[in-house]
């Protein structure tokens, strides 16, 4: 099975925003930072003494944390956006083809399989079908690439089938 996309740089800023609730590495930073932040705050200020300094102390933390990781990741969208074009095949036209071998993808800029047990996880999230080559690595196909719902979802049925098929898996 086959399909034809175009993704613009309004794909890449819907696709970070839609992911990264669904990421733990998220919630992560926001700790980290958050613990950082508390530790400079009593570094500056002493220990709290009392139960109202501890709830400022805490609230300031997370407010920390939470600032902290927005500043992230809009410094991360922007150098994605900076970075991506259609001579790197990032952006532009992309055709993606389903074979039990694996993930086929052709661009300006290369050609290339991703075997299906080298593909970490497939999934609908938002408007795109994801599929997760490593960490922080997809490809994506919105579903307005296809000219009905139905078709979309017989690419994802085709898609998770294949994958799991590889990873003997069944996924619901």
């Amino acid at each position: 099975m086959r399909v034809t996309t175009d993704i613009s740089k309004a794909d890449l800023v819907r696709f970070n925003l839609a992911i990264l609730p669904r990421l733990r590495s998220t919630y992560v930073t926001i700790l980290v930072i958050t613990v950082f932040v508390f530790g400079y705050i009593c570094w500056k200020n002493g220990i709290p003494q009392t139960q109202s300094n501890w709830i400022a102390f805490t609230i300031g933390s997370v407010g920390g944390g939470v600032f902290g990781m927005l500043f992230g990741v809009i410094c991360s969208i922007i150098s994605i956006l900076l970075m991506s074009s259609r001579n790197n095949g990032i952006l532009g036209h992309h055709e993606y083809t389903l074979t039990d071998e694996g993930l086929h993808e052709k661009t300006s800029a290369n050609e290339g399989v991703s075997k299906w047990a080298g593909v970490t996880k497939v999934k609908v999230t938002g408007p795109y079908l994801l599929f997760q080559i490593a960490g922080y690595l997809f490809h994506i196909v919105p579903a307005r690439s296809f000219e009905t719902k139905e078709q979309f979802s017989e690419f994802v049925s085709l898609s998770m089938e294949y994958w799991q098929n590889a990873h003997n898996k069944r996924v619901n």
